[in-house]
């Protein structure tokens, strides 16, 4: 027992699938309070790996894709639980009626984390250091509560009740968030330290304007506290370029008037956090004071992720039979539930997948899963059971190599070689899906593996070289 904590194993636990949300909300029922819903798993995973929480039942909705979509509908923008935040950070309508909720995506994680994490599950998750709820709070936003017999809407700012607890109950899903159409432009400011991260302070500004006059505002200062900080209405009246030239006596009476103490965690106190979101606040009214808002400049796209269940889950004794195609060679097993993808693969030979902090963040045992990068040691296998991965093996055709592989050979990227494998792998999913001409502030936005040689500037060298190499431009 000792040894499968070490190795960041979860505790047991029966895995179950929901094909629809009515078939996810009867197996809810049926277990009670004893089963927890896995959307991407990216908040949750981590958190069993770590035995901070446990569980009987693990309900895998991810292949329910009547909750994937992106659509206005009436006054409102409405996105399916199920939109990943890589779709939340390039979808095209998303970034035309809600710019601000695309720029905190585009801060999530990196790739692995963003192909699978879910705007659904991050809500209901509700971790205080959480990208959204800032911005969704700032955007008025509210969300689509379905239970067995119930659906209600409620604003996201009554849904968070505190760290890791909200106004969901046991046997309901979210199926939708839901944005007004008001008009509100918005500021997205953050820090953190740690590049794959969580922010440590989160500062959302949304305000409409009138013929140069502010008519409606809100501000949310996230991370610093236990809940979200929101005050509406404090700039209405001022000019916008008021906003400016009046910013520190803004933020001085905005903080004063929080009687609340801020949080603390391992990058920042407490005290440092307030000077820090006091800072950031100052920033952004400048910012649109000034009329020089930046955001990521990257291309968008209409279709989204999908994801879908290839193989039913079949129990023998307490096992699931499991079928996986691994470099076009399709590999049977009988496994526990709780096995990840990572343990699976060095099981049946292929080491190259390396293990690495086992916490979901240095990216060494990346794998792609049908085209995407994924951290295989925060995927449970019987969930890719049916699917194809492609390890560091698969890239290359008998004995001509990748043009990713050619690449960190020629710029010396391979240093020790320990986490070149992730590193091919995550930037085969770059090129291929983000961003074909590996632009500086996408490529430092999306590839956040971690080398224990720590000499990056090879790496980068490599990813542009085979970026050029992919593309025919080399």
């Amino acid at each position: 027992m000792g040894m499968a904590y070490a190795l960041g194993i979860p505790r047991g636990f029966k895995y179950v699938r929901a094909s629809t949300i009515d078939e996810a909300l009867k197996l809810l029922n049926e277990y009670g309070g004893d089963a927890k819903v896995l959307a991407g798993g990216m908040s949750l995973m981590p958190m069993l790996k770590l035995r901070m929480t446990e569980v009987k039942y693990l309900v895998d909705i991810l292949g329910i894709n009547d909750l994937r979509y992106v659509r206005v509908d009436g006054n409102y923008l409405r996105i399916g639980a199920l939109v990943t935040h890589n779709d939340v950070a390039m979808n095209r309508l998303i970034n035309d009626h809600a710019k601000i909720l695309s720029e905190s995506a585009w801060h999530i994680a990196d790739i692995q984390v963003r192909n699978l994490g879910t705007i659904g599950g991050s809500i209901a998750h509700a971790d205080p250091a959480a990208n959204y709820y800032p911005v969704l709070i700032a955007l008025d936003a509210e969300v689509v509560i379905k239970g067995a017999d119930t659906e209600r809407a409620v604003k996201v700012s009554d849904l968070y009740k505190g760290p890791y607890f909200t106004d969901l109950r046991p046997s309901e899903i979210i199926t939708e968030v839901r944005i007004p159409l008001n008009g509100f432009r918005g500021v997205y400011e953050f820090f953190r330290r740690g590049g794959a991260a969580f922010p440590s302070v989160i500062v959302a500004v949304t305000y409409q304007e009138r013929d140069g006059v502010i008519v409606d505002s809100r501000i949310v200062i996230g991370a610093v506290y236990p809940e979200p900080v929101l005050v509406s209405g404090h700039l209405n009246g001022l000019g916008v370029k008021e906003v400016g030239v009046k910013a520190s006596d803004i933020v001085n009476s905005i903080f004063s008037s929080i009687d609340t103490k801020p949080l603390e965690d391992t990058h920042a106190p407490g005290d440092y956090k307030v000077r820090v979101a006091r800072n950031l606040l100052t920033k952004a009214l400048t910012e649109i004071a000034s009329g020089s808002i930046q955001y990521i400049k990257a291309t968008t796209k209409d279709e989204l992720i999908k994801w879908e269940f290839r193989d039913g889950v079949e129990y023998v004794g307490d096992l699931v039979r499991v079928r996986v195609n691994v470099n076009g060679q399709w590999i049977e097993d009988l496994v526990e539930p709780r096995l990840l993808l990572l343990d699976f693969l060095r099981r049946h030979g292929f080491r190259e997948v390396r293990r690495g902090c086992d916490e979901g963040k240095c990216g060494a045992c990346t794998v792609l899963v049908d085209g995407r990068a994924v951290k295989s040691c925060m995927v449970p296998v019987v969930r890719v059971s049916g699917h194809s991965v492609t390890t560091v093996r698969g890239l290359s055709k008998g004995m001509e190599l990748h043009p990713i592989q050619r690449a960190f050979l020629e710029e010396y990227a391979m240093q020790c070689g320990y986490c070149t494998h992730g590193f091919m792998m995550v930037t085969h999913d770059y090129l291929t899906n983000i961003d074909p001409t590996a632009n500086d502030e996408i490529l430092k936005l999306s590839i956040k593996n971690i080398c224990r040689c720590t000499g990056y500037m090879n790496i980068i060298k490599a990813i542009k070289r085979a970026a050029k190499y992919m593309s025919g431009s080399a």
